[in-house]
């Protein structure tokens, strides 16, 4: 459902100026709000929580046109303590395995990634990331 939500979303038009001038009379574009109720994601090994929590995510900011910082510090107002907790640690490890002065920025997809690499149970992680690069 929020494959197709998103799909509709980008056949309508954008607010910007260049949109607003194909507009026919008085009409105007409309706002989109949406209410969500996200939860809090208690770092539980479950594939199909995570999953749906991530998905969850993903229609919220395919609404809200978050930056990849904003969503990594929504996602983690949405994660118990220890989730944030092991984010921090996660990226600490990755800056001293690169060796680099110059360490990558953390981008919402490193994010999800590492979400789905550490809370997926291990087979079921092995078998979606086959799963997903078979269909690619």
């Amino acid at each position: 459902m929020m494959d197709s939500f998103a799909q509709i979303l980008q056949r309508l038009p954008r607010g910007d100026a260049s949109a607003s001038n194909s507009y026919s009379g008085n009409a105007t574009p409309f706002k989109v709000q949406i209410n969500s109720k996200i939860p809090i994601f208690e770092g539980q090994i479950d594939a199909d929580f995570v999953d749906k929590w991530l998905n969850l995510l993903e229609g919220y900011f395919s609404v809200h046109e978050f930056s990849s910082w904003e969503k990594i510090v929504f996602a983690l107002l949405k994660a118990a303590s220890h989730v944030k907790d092991w984010w921090e640690t996660y990226c600490e490890q990755k800056d001293e395995s690169t060796g680099s002065l110059f360490s990558a920025t953390p981008t919402w997809d490193s994010l999800r990634d590492a979400i789905k690499e550490q809370y997926y149970p291990v087979k079921s992680y092995e078998d979606k990331y086959i799963k997903q690069t078979m269909l690619r």
